[in-house]
């Protein structure tokens, strides 16, 4: 009897928490589901569209934008970010100017599945219908309709979309 209570107020605490998280957005369409696991650093430069989903323990760094479209399928313990660093270790601690050129918004355009345990680099666009296979990490920008997998991903497969 307890453990039904406890798992009933927890299910709830879950809810509330993720939807206290997606009210933080820039942008968050319809029937978006985000666990509340996630963790969205900067989520007011965070937009998601309608119909998308972020499964647990995915943090997206959207400090310099992460947009993501709508119908997406975002798997569990991936890391998306919008920022990075100078290469010189003595500098990298810093919050400056030199970091901004390194620094570059990443876009998930709609109908896109990410695997899970996928890290998606700064200034990557993914295009529509693309699919990123899992443990993938996605260093420069796929074109809609192809399947990408790999360390660092790489083209395997156009998709034939039915008409």
């Amino acid at each position: 009897m307890i453990k039904k209570i406890v798992f009933r107020v927890e299910r709830w605490f879950l809810k509330l928490k993720s939807e206290r998280i997606k009210g933080d957005f820039k942008r968050c369409g319809t029937n978006v589901s985000v666990d509340a696991t996630c963790q969205v650093i900067y989520p007011q430069n965070f937009a998601i569209g309608d119909n998308s989903l972020i499964a647990p323990y995915t943090t997206i760094y959207a400090a310099f934008g992460v947009t993501v479209g709508k119908n997406c399928l975002i798997s569990s313990n991936c890391g998306i970010s919008s920022i990075n660093h100078v290469i010189n270790s003595d500098d990298r601690h810093r919050d400056d100017q030199d970091n901004i050129k390194y620094s570059k918004p990443v876009v998930i355009d709609d109908n896109v599945w990410i695997g899970m345990n996928v890290c998606i680099l700064p200034g990557v666009t993914i295009g529509k219908n693309s699919i990123i296979g899992s443990g993938s990490v996605v260093t420069k920008s796929v074109p809609p309709n192809e399947i990408w997998v790999g360390n660092p991903a790489r083209f395997i497969k156009k998709l034939e979309l039915n008409a």
